[in-house]
């Protein structure tokens, strides 16, 4: 399972390094904001628009937004197994430990 974790780290990388050349906004911020929980949303809220852009769940809605979606990209840069095991702990961000 290392093997695998290590390709779903590399290519979750690979994913979010998409951002680069795409500025996340504040209407992106505030159109995320929507779709939280409550008490995530009021976490957020309290923390702001720059701490928000660190968090991959906000980059990656800043990316699908976009088309980049992130379940194609694993789909096309990840093994069978990889993906599988990526699929099956909900689409993680390539930091679940061994």
């Amino acid at each position: 399972m290392p093997d695998l974790l290590a390709e779903i780290t590399h290519a979750a990388r690979a994913y979010y390094q998409q951002l680069q050349p795409i500025s996340c906004t504040e209407t992106d911020f505030r159109d995320w904001l929507q779709v939280l929980p409550m008490v995530e949303r009021e976490q957020m809220m309290a923390d702001g628009f720059a701490i928000a852009c660190t968090r991959r769940a906000f980059q990656r809605h800043c990316l699908e937004w976009r088309g980049y979606l992130m379940r194609e990209f694993m789909r096309t840069h990840l093994s069978v197994a990889a993906f599988d095991l990526w699929e099956a702990h909900g689409e993680f961000n390539g930091d679940l430990s061994a």
